[in-house]
């Protein structure tokens, strides 16, 4: 993450670019509605997306790290779903649509960047937590 940008400005961002790609994926969602496939997940994965993004906001503005939980886990259900159904397409698609087929890599390739860097703030608000209570038990013993 740049120095110059707040941790929480940054987490709410990514909480936007996730509510937003969740909705752009479900209107463009082209290739399932021509039976490319006989599941269609990607209903389900925007919404648990659009779900851990509101969580991820939540979580940004009350400075509530384990808030960030919900969108890391749905992250990963995307990141997978987006590299599983590039390989699907492109075999379903047989080189047609080349373009298209390679976005999903790069957005799953973008979110696992996003999913790290809310990874490092969880880790680094849990151990400021960890030290505050350490720092309040010390003063309720005395030690």
């Amino acid at each position: 993450m740049c120095r110059s940008l707040k941790a929480e400005d940054v987490r709410m961002a990514i909480a936007g670019c996730s509510v937003i790609v969740s909705f752009l994926i479900l209107e463009f969602n082209w290739l399932e509605t021509y039976k490319c496939c006989e599941i269609s997940v990607w209903n389900h994965v925007c919404v648990l997306q659009i779900i851990g993004g509101i969580f991820l906001f939540v979580g940004s503005l009350k400075s509530n790290h384990w808030l960030f939980l919900p969108w890391m886990v749905t992250s990963l259900i995307l990141i997978y779903t987006l590299s599983y159904k590039s390989i699907l397409y492109l075999n379903y698609l047989e080189g047609r649509m080349l373009m298209l087929v390679s976005i999903l890599p790069f957005i799953a390739g973008i979110w696992t960047y996003f999913v790290y860097d809310v990874f490092q703030d969880f880790l680094q608000m849990q151990c400021e937590s960890i030290g505050k209570i350490s720092i309040i038990e010390s003063v309720r013993t005395g030690y």
